[in-house]
C-alpha cells in the first residue's frame, strides 16, 4: 500500500487481501469518500465550525480594555533607589514593574502599615 494512501477500518474490512485501490471504493459511505478527499476535493470535516466569536474588534480594543481593567500608579524615587530596583529586576530577569508588584504585594501582606507606620522619619512633609 503506498504510503500517501489512508487507511479506515472500513476500508480495512473491505480490502482484507490489502490490494491497493483507489480512495473512491464501491460501498464506502460518502463521508468516508469526502474524508478521504473524493470528487470535491480535500476537507477538513471543520468547515462549519465557525468558533467562539471575538469579544473585541480589533487589537487596539482589547489593550484598551486591559489596560481599562487594571489601576496604574506611577512610581518616582531618587536616582539611584531606581537604578537599585533596575539591577535587581536584571538580576531576577524580570521586569522592574513586575519587581515593584513583588514587593508591594510581600509588604502587604508582612506588616500592618496601618498600625506600625511608614518606616523612616518625615522631613517637611517628605518620607527621608
Amino acid at each position: 500500500m503506498p504510503a500517501h494512501q489512508l487507511q479506515f477500518p472500513e476500508l480495512a474490512a473491505i480490502d482484507a487481501a490489502n490490494d491497493c485501490h483507489s480512495p473512491v471504493c464501491t460501498g464506502a459511505s460518502v463521508a468516508l469518500v469526502a474524508q478521504v478527499g473524493g470528487e470535491s476535493g480535500i476537507q477538513t470535516g471543520n468547515e462549519k465550525r465557525k468558533g467562539r466569536k471575538p469579544s473585541h474588534a480589533n487589537a487596539a480594543a482589547r489593550k484598551a480594555a486591559y489596560r481599562a481593567d487594571k489601576a496604574r500608579v506611577d512610581f518616582t524615587d531618587k536616582p539611584e533607589i531606581i537604578a537599585k530596583l533596575r539591577e535587581t529586576a536584571g538580576m531576577l530577569d524580570c521586569s522592574v514593574n513586575e519587581l515593584l508588584q513583588s514587593m508591594v504585594r510581600f509588604a502587604e501582606c508582612n506588616r500592618n502599615w496601618k498600625q506600625v507606620g511608614l518606616y523612616g522619619a518625615r522631613n517637611n512633609g517628605a518620607l527621608q
